[in-house]
């Protein structure tokens, strides 16, 4: 029996003469892709960027060590502490990471955990520990929660270094509590429980047996953590999603799943810094608190991020994504899973070409 996991399509061609080759006439493809669950529309074109160019970090990375509130002693007087009952030492730690209110806050329970002591930590060379410690903290400061209204999302967050939107060099996520996960969620969510409705099965399990099957945009397992290239990707360079076999929230993680993503993490990082690249975003999708992995399982999502052009700071998100809400790629996620497959095999792990000033 067929799948009801569907890898729809249409090429495209446009016809020009082309001013690069003596204004000959060429026919240049692209593709439209559709999510196979919420039936979102997505364009690879181009084809144009094969690698970034080396990213000088170095004084960057020296400038902004001077004024950073998060190095040394003073995580502990230039950051708020918690007010309330929940959490009545302030802060909470779990290894290296520490958590406190977010001074800016996105939500009425905002939070930011501070993954490690040292200021800088290369793309090429994240150590797991930071996974597991920010892991362990967010989880920690969840079960300290107010459940509040319901249904409640525990939503973790990383932006590394400035082309994903940190506005601090040194490495920390972002932990909310909320009522309003985004419509990224919502919407996904929905899909899936209609999906559910249709199929008595849960979607992740079915996209999971139908890309293993497919096989060229799967990169590989590691202890019930599954790593695919997402059919349409998110990021102008391809990414990542690490699916959780057969778990729903944070909270539910064990230990063994936490590491395992973080070495896989940690692997599929230095993939793409070994293209140049420098700087990513991660976000984990998690069902509502206290669901079970009946209809969602818990994902996250990596996408690389970075500067088109350097010298005048264009970005790599423009009109389409950002307003039109289609999503846009450079890259074919066969050709990203291929390259990725012998980095999280631990094939190629052991450094990259990327950019890497000493960590500090």
């Amino acid at each position: 029996m067929a799948s009801p996991v569907q890898f729809r399509s249409e090429r495209k061609a446009a016809r020009l003469h082309d001013p690069r080759h003596a204004f000959a006439l060429r026919t240049v493809e692209s593709e439209i892709r559709w999510d196979p669950l919420t039936g979102d529309s997505g364009r690879i074109c181009h084809f144009a960027f094969n690698s970034a160019a080396p990213a000088d970090l170095a004084s960057l990375v020296e400038t902004s060590a001077a004024g950073c509130p998060f190095c040394g002693d003073k995580v502990n007087t230039a950051t708020p502490t918690f007010a309330g009952d929940e959490i009545p030492e302030g802060r909470l730690r779990h290894g290296e990471a520490v958590l406190f209110p977010n001074l800016f806050p996105y939500d009425d329970v905002s939070a930011v955990a501070v993954v490690s002591k040292r200021h800088f930590l290369p793309m090429d060379d994240m150590p797991e520990q930071v996974v597991i410690d920010g892991f362990g903290v967010a989880r920690t400061f969840f079960e300290r929660c107010d459940p509040g209204a319901t249904p409640r999302w525990s939503i973790v967050n990383w932006n590394y270094m400035p082309p994903s939107g940190g506005s601090q060099i040194h490495p920390h996520m972002q932990v909310v509590y909320t009522g309003n996960p985004g419509n990224a969620i919502l919407r996904q969510q929905a899909a899936e429980r209609d999906w559910r409705a249709r199929h008595l099965r849960p979607y992740a399990a079915m996209l999971v047996e139908a890309e293993h099957a497919a096989a060229d945009r799967w990169i590989g397992e590691i202890d019930g953590v599954i790593f695919l290239a997402p059919y349409v990707p998110a990021g102008l360079l391809g990414d990542v999603t690490a699916v959780f076999s057969h778990t729903a929230t944070l909270a539910d993680l064990n230990s063994t799943k936490i590491e395992a993503f973080a070495r896989g993490l940690r692997r599929l990082l230095c993939g793409f810094a070994a293209k140049g690249l420098w700087s990513f975003n991660l976000v984990l999708f998690p069902a509502p608190a206290d669901a079970d992995a009946s209809t969602h399982w818990l994902a996250a999502r990596i996408v690389p991020r970075l500067y088109i052009n350097p010298a005048l700071h264009v970005t790599d998100v423009a009109y389409m994504p950002l307003l039109l809400e289609e999503r846009f790629a450079m890259t074919w996620p066969e050709e990203t899973a291929a390259h990725l497959r012998p980095y999280l095999r631990g094939e190629n792990a052991g450094g990259s070409a990327g950019p890497r000033p000493a960590a500090t």
